[in-house]
């Protein structure tokens, strides 16, 4: 009996499939032009994007370099073994961890605070100056910046220099390369930026903030709730969506970054600022090992993949 009822639904399914089938292909066939309009800049990302990448991973078990560009030999998890060995590779994961460490506070001890306080303002004249402020240098190119910084080190004409010089700091001290010494080439680069407050994520956390509810704020302060709680309770919550796309976007881009320690120090001194990076960039660049610098970018890659897993599995919206 049971058998007789299976088959006789099996049509019915089939029928159902095949009805789901056309209605999919009439929704195509009418998409058509959108179809082939997108095929362009499918066609470009695979050529540009996915094909360069997944032939990255393929020469990674290489050992291709400049001087046997068209005939890499195969040679396993060797260049995989020989990144993992080298001690400049942890030195710039360590450094990594600084940077990144080091955008997270800033981002949530710094900039949201100072987000929230633009938000309170309002809509008023003093809320849109401070809101169109932090925004506007966002139009400064990112290479312009980072040359004002070098120019802000630079020992014998540097601002920071001549400002400590009419102060009257010791000679010792207005004369000293913040950007050639150990002890302060990496608090100089964490330096950089002051202060602090990306407009890209300025933009996202204060749409966070107008986005909650302005009854739950009336509804607290009739209970008696102080600001300060309105602001750990209700409204940090409510913007955990933003907060961890910042997270997430401020870790890929730590971790992809190189261009400022390339520019301010190109690693040095003595390796000190090197990053995955920057490494990457001179082991297959200058030293022309590319498959070993492959490998560093497949592991950059599988670092990426890891925390953004991490992160949208672990920071949940607390409703």
């Amino acid at each position: 009996m049971e058998s007789g009822q299976l088959c006789e639904s099996c049509p019915t399914i089939t029928k159902m499939t095949h009805k789901q089938r056309n209605s999919l292909i009439n929704r195509v066939y009418k998409a058509r032009y959108i179809y082939l309009a997108l095929l362009p800049c499918v066609g470009m990302i695979c050529l540009f994007l996915v094909y360069p990448a997944l032939n990255a991973i393929r020469m990674s078990f290489t050992n291709w370099k400049m001087t046997s560009y068209y005939s890499p030999k195969f040679v396993g998890i060797d260049n995989y073994i020989t990144v993992l060995k080298d001690g400049i590779f942890w030195k710039s994961m360590l450094n990594l961890l600084i940077f990144i460490g080091w955008g997270f506070l800033s981002t949530m001890l710094w900039m949201v605070p100072i987000t929230y306080l633009v938000y309170r303002l309002g809509a008023g004249r003093l809320g849109r100056f401070f809101q169109r402020a932090y925004v506007i240098p966002m139009m400064v190119p990112g290479m312009v910046v980072t040359l004002f910084w070098r120019f802000f080190y630079e020992p014998n004409f540097g601002m920071l220099n001549n400002v400590l010089k009419m102060l009257g700091a010791p000679k010792s001290l207005y004369t000293f390369v913040w950007l050639g010494e150990k002890s302060s080439a990496i608090p100089a680069l964490l330096f950089m930026g002051f202060p602090w407050i990306s407009g890209f994520g300025f933009l996202i956390v204060l749409a966070g903030f107008q986005g909650v509810d302005a009854s739950l704020h009336e509804s607290a302060m009739i209970d008696g709730a102080k600001a300060t709680s309105i602001f750990a309770r209700i409204d940090m919550p409510l913007i955990l969506p933003q907060l961890k796309l910042l997270i997430i976007l401020g870790m890929i881009g730590g971790i992809q970054q190189y261009t400022n320690q390339m520019i301010m120090t190109n690693g040095g001194p003595n390796y000190a600022t090197y990053v995955p990076g920057l490494l990457m960039y001179n082991t297959a660049f200058t030293y022309q090992k590319l498959g070993q610098g492959s490998a560093l970018g497949v592991i950059l890659f599988i670092l990426i993949m890891a925390f953004t897993v991490f992160a949208n599995t672990k920071i949940k919206r607390v409703d």
